[in-house]
């Protein structure tokens, strides 16, 4: 009998050891997600942001995810994750990112242009996840929507910044003819988005990952006076239609 409770006494911290092992060297979520992404694109990615996801209720809250770029670049930004549906597997919109910031680089000029005043804005691009893949990284956005597919979105999204509440009327007209600069896509759906904040808000970071961060202008931490938001199925035909989309916040 003391045989056995000697050999029970020494075995019991042997195999706490190897429990402990075990679990040092199993890859965090976040670890996971990143080594997917280092796989997939042979480039180096930092995080952003981490969440979370459900354990047992993944298909209907979702899986662990990040917020990532690549290295140094932070205007690639996107989302990555363990798929909700197949555990072990993962996706990302990295692909999106890129073709959402050569739109934004495009068309600076013209927005520069069209749209009055001081304000922030970027091109967002949504696509079904099954109609692009990581193969098309270095794929120029336009290649694309007229060689692979135009089933997309574009949406030009403008935070117009100022001290007081806003002239919706000035925008009527520049709200107009982005419509028709998105048009020249090709693309099945556009938008233009216009939220007006006041200009001490610092919203940098909101339309940098405006694409990725599910948040409305109404629910900006940020002073917001109102919003023009109207796409392609409206049939805009003349300016003065846009009054109709404009909508005023509360104080």
């Amino acid at each position: 009998m003391k045989l056995k409770k000697r050999m029970a006494a020494i075995l019991l911290p042997i195999m706490l050891v190897l429990g402990g092992t075990g679990c040092m060297n199993e890859k965090s979520p976040e670890t996971a997600i990143v080594d997917y992404l280092e796989k997939t694109y042979h480039e180096k990615f930092e995080v952003e942001k981490f969440k979370k996801g459900s354990t047992f209720l993944k298909k209907m809250y979702g899986s662990d995810k990040i917020i990532a770029h690549p290295k140094g670049k932070p205007e690639y930004v996107f989302l990555a994750g363990e798929d909700r549906n197949h555990e072990g597997e993962y996706y990302d919109t990295y692909v999106l990112s890129k073709w959402e910031y050569e739109l934004t680089k495009k068309f600076e000029k013209d927005i520069r242009q069209i749209v009055p005043g001081d304000f922030e804005y970027r091109v967002l691009l949504y696509v079904e996840k099954s109609k692009y893949d990581s193969s098309m990284k270095d794929m120029s956005v336009f290649d694309y929507f007229s060689k692979k597919n135009n089933d997309a979105e574009v949406v030009i999204n403008i935070a117009a910044k100022s001290p007081n509440p806003p002239k919706p009327e000035e925008y009527y007209e520049p709200v107009y003819r982005l419509l028709h600069l998105l048009g020249k896509l090709g693309v099945e759906a556009y938008d233009v988005s216009i939220g007006f904040v006041d200009s001490k808000d610092d919203v940098t970071d909101y339309i940098r990952t405006a694409s990725i961060n599910n948040v409305p202008w109404s629910n900006l931490d940020a002073k917001v006076y109102g919003t023009i938001v109207v796409d392609n199925i409206a049939n805009i035909t003349d300016p003065s239609q846009i009054e109709e989309y404009y909508t005023k916040f509360e104080d």
